[in-house]
């Protein structure tokens, strides 16, 4: 009888495939996911926050038929363009702020950082958001991105908290901490409209008030 040949491998059943066929299959397959995580990242920073599986292809120039053979949904590329995006922006939280000088001098240096931060990150930290309920990894990494905005607030308002009663510490930490976070900005940039200088001043007076001695 002759041999059955699988439809997806196209070769007779049960035979394995020259390992450089694999490889290079694989490396296609590997690089067209590339694109198509590259092209969803292009269209979410461009303001699209849920591109269809139509203009994702469109933009990495594949089929929408490919685009569905790389993932098995496009939440799963979602969640790839997300990790993607944690690794490409990871720099920027390694900015040296100061811990000594002014109050008034620090919290201008952490804003003019966290307006660089979160004003990239914003339109994909959004997903993210979306996302991090059933994502493990994409929940991990904002975890750690909030670890390392409050650690920068702990260190950089180090001398103000010192100064307050041990009982008052913490709570003063947790209100600058949410005042110089990305939910706070997010609300007074996306909900309540305002531009980043407005923001800036919005978030100065909360910071002042959180640390006042």
């Amino acid at each position: 009888m002759a041999a059955l040949v699988t439809l997806a491998e196209g070769r007779p059943d049960g035979a394995e495939a020259p390992a450089g066929v694999v490889d290079g299959r694989s490396l296609r397959r590997r690089n067209s996911f590339e694109r198509a995580v590259d092209a969803l990242l292009d269209l979410i920073e461009r303001g699209n926050p849920a591109p269809t599986a139509q203009q994702i292809a469109d933009h990495a120039a594949m089929s929408v038929r490919t685009v569905f053979r790389l993932t098995a949904d496009l939440e799963s590329l979602h969640a790839a363009a997300v990790q993607r995006q944690m690794e490409r922006t990871a720099h920027l939280y390694d900015m040296p702020l100061p811990t000594a000088g002014s109050l008034r001098t620090r919290i201008r240096a952490l804003l003019a950082h966290r307006v660089r931060v979160l004003e990239t990150i914003a339109p994909v930290r959004r997903v993210a958001a979306r996302l991090a309920g059933e994502s493990p990894r994409i929940a991990e990494g904002l975890e750690l991105q909030h670890l390392l905005l409050r650690t920068q607030v702990a260190e950089v308002f180090e001398p103000e908290l010192s100064r307050l009663p041990r009982s008052r510490r913490l709570d003063a930490l947790h209100a600058a901490d949410v005042a110089a976070g990305w939910e706070t900005w997010d609300q007074l940039r996306r909900t309540v409209g305002l531009p980043v200088a407005e923001s800036v001043r919005v978030v100065t007076l909360l910071l002042e008030g959180a640390l006042r001695t």
